[in-house]
C-alpha cells in the first residue's frame, strides 16, 4: 500500500512538473509569457532565405495583431476592409492548415493611417481563446473553446478613439483582464471571469486618451500577483486581479503634456517598467520598485525611448527598440547606458528574444536580428514579403511572423 501511495505521489508530481514546464512556454498573450517576449526555443535561425520558411499562410485579411499559441493551435485575427469582415482564425502549428474561423461584420471607422481593423491580439489558456473587437458603437470581449464554439460574450460598450483599436486582453488565474482606456465616456479597467464571462470587477478611469498598452503581472515579495497597467493620465497602476482593489498608483508621465501609453509595461527582476509619450514630443521609460501598498521611482530615461514598441529585459540588460530604428542597451537595475546603435527602419511592433537573439519586424518590411548582449552585434537581416506592425511569436518550436495578410513560420524540420 505504501509503495502504491509513493508511486501515485511521484506520478502526480511528475505530471504537475510536465504541465508547469509546458505551460511556461505557451505563447498565450501579446508577446508571450507575461508579455516578456522571451523564449528558450532551439533551432530558430538568425539567417535564412525564402526557401527556408516552414509555412507561408495567406490570411483572409490584414492586421497589426500578433499570433498567440497554445500547444498545437495558433490563433490570430484579421480584417478585410473591402468585404467588411473581421476574422478570428485557428491554425494547426503542425501542418499550417486552417482548423476553423469565425467572422463578424466590419464597419469602417476613422483610425490612424498605419493602424488596422484587426490590431487587438487575442489571449488564450488551456480551455479558451479570448478576443476583443472594438468599434465606436459596440465593443465586445468574446470567448471560444479551442474547437471554435462560442462560449460567452461581454459587452464593453462604445469605443472612441480617432486612432482606432489596439488594446489586448490577458488571462490572470481565472480572470480575463482588459485595459479599456479610451477617449469616450466609458473608460475603465475590467476583470471578467474566464469560465462564464461574468464581471469580476470594474475600475472607472478618466476620459482622456485611448491607451493601447497591454498589462502584465508582477509577483510581489508576499507571493501575490499584481496586475500592472499603464496610461498617460493615471500613470502606473497596480491592481489585485481577484478583487479589483488598487494596490498603488503613481502619476509619473507628466500630465502637462499630452501623451499615450502604447508600449506595454514589463517586469525586470524586482522592477516594473513602463513607457509613455507622444509621437512628436517627449517620451519616457520609468522604472518603479513596488513595495507592498506603494512603489518608488528608481530611475527614468527620456532619450531615444521607444513609443509604440515594448521594452524587453534579457537578464540584467534592457533593450529599447524605438520607433525610428534606434536600439539602446542599458543596465536594467540602473538605467545606465551600455550601447546605442541605429539599425534603420520604422517600428511599431515589439522585439522578442529567442535564446540570446533579438528579433524585430519593421513597417518597411525587414526582420532584423541582433545579439542580446553587452556588445552590439547584428546577426541577421531579412527582407519580408511586406511590412509589419505586429510582434513575432514562438510556438511548437517555430518562430511565427505576421506580415499584414500572411503568416510565416521559421525553424523546425521540414
Amino acid at each position: 500500500m505504501r509503495k502504491t501511495l509513493i508511486f501515485s505521489f511521484a506520478l502526480t508530481l511528475a505530471l504537475a512538473l510536465v504541465t508547469a514546464s509546458s505551460g511556461a512556454e505557451e505563447w498565450n498573450r501579446f508577446r508571450g509569457p507575461n508579455g516578456s517576449g522571451l523564449s528558450t526555443a532551439a533551432g530558430i535561425p538568425t539567417t535564412w532565405t525564402e526557401k527556408d520558411y516552414r509555412f507561408q499562410i495567406d490570411l483572409p485579411g490584414s492586421g497589426n495583431s500578433s499570433p498567440v499559441i497554445w500547444q498545437d493551435k495558433l490563433f490570430v485575427t484579421a480584417a478585410d476592409a473591402q468585404k467588411l469582415e473581421r476574422y478570428l482564425l485557428c491554425y494547426s502549428t503542425g501542418s499550417g492548415g486552417l482548423l476553423w474561423q469565425k467572422s463578424w461584420p466590419l464597419e469602417k471607422e476613422k483610425k490612424h493611417a498605419k493602424n488596422s481593423y484587426a490590431s487587438n491580439t487575442p489571449a488564450c489558456d488551456a480551455e479558451r481563446v479570448y478576443t476583443i473587437w472594438q468599434a465606436k458603437e459596440r465593443s465586445q470581449l468574446l470567448a471560444f473553446d479551442h474547437l471554435g464554439q462560442e462560449l460567452w460574450k461581454y459587452d464593453l460598450g462604445r469605443f472612441e478613439s480617432n486612432h482606432g483599436c489596439g488594446t489586448s486582453p490577458i488571462v490572470v488565474g481565472d480572470v480575463v483582464v482588459v485595459n479599456n482606456n479610451q477617449e469616450g465616456e466609458s473608460s475603465f479597467l475590467i476583470g471578467v471571469k474566464a469560465a462564464t464571462g461574468e464581471q469580476a470587477w470594474k475600475i472607472p478611469r478618466a476620459q482622456v486618451k485611448a491607451t493601447y498598452s497591454t498589462p502584465c503581472v508582477f509577483r510581489n515579495a508576499q507571493g501575490k500577483d499584481e496586475v500592472i497597467f499603464s496610461s498617460w493620465h493615471e500613470g502606473i497602476t497596480s491592481v489585485d486581479p481577484t478583487t479589483g482593489k488598487i494596490n498603488w498608483e503613481k502619476d509619473v508621465f507628466e500630465r502637462d503634456q499630452e501623451k499615450r501609453a502604447i508600449g506595454s509595461p514589463i517586469v525586470a527582476g524586482d522592477l516594473v517598467l513602463a513607457n509613455c509619450g507622444f509621437a512628436g514630443g517627449k517620451k519616457f521609460l520609468v522604472a518603479m520598485r513596488p513595495n507592498g501598498e506603494t512603489a518608488a521611482e528608481e530611475y527614468r530615461l527620456d532619450r531615444m525611448v521607444n513609443h509604440q514598441p515594448t521594452t524587453i529585459a534579457v537578464g540584467d540588460l534592457l533593450f529599447l527598440w524605438n520607433d525610428q530604428g534606434v536600439v539602446s542597451c542599458v543596465h536594467a537595475k540602473s538605467g545606465q547606458s551600455v550601447w546605442q546603435k541605429r539599425v534603420g527602419g520604422n517600428y511599431a511592433g515589439s522585439p522578442i528574444c529567442v535564446g540570446k537573439a533579438l528579433y524585430a519586424m519593421s513597417q518597411d518590411g525587414e526582420l532584423v536580428v541582433l545579439a542580446a548582449a553587452e556588445e552590439y552585434q547584428e546577426l541577421g537581416r531579412m527582407k519580408l514579403p511586406s511590412g509589419s506592425s505586429a510582434t513575432p511569436a514562438v510556438g511548437s518550436g517555430l518562430l511565427w511572423l505576421r506580415v499584414e495578410d500572411k503568416l510565416l513560420a521559421l525553424g523546425g524540420a521540414k
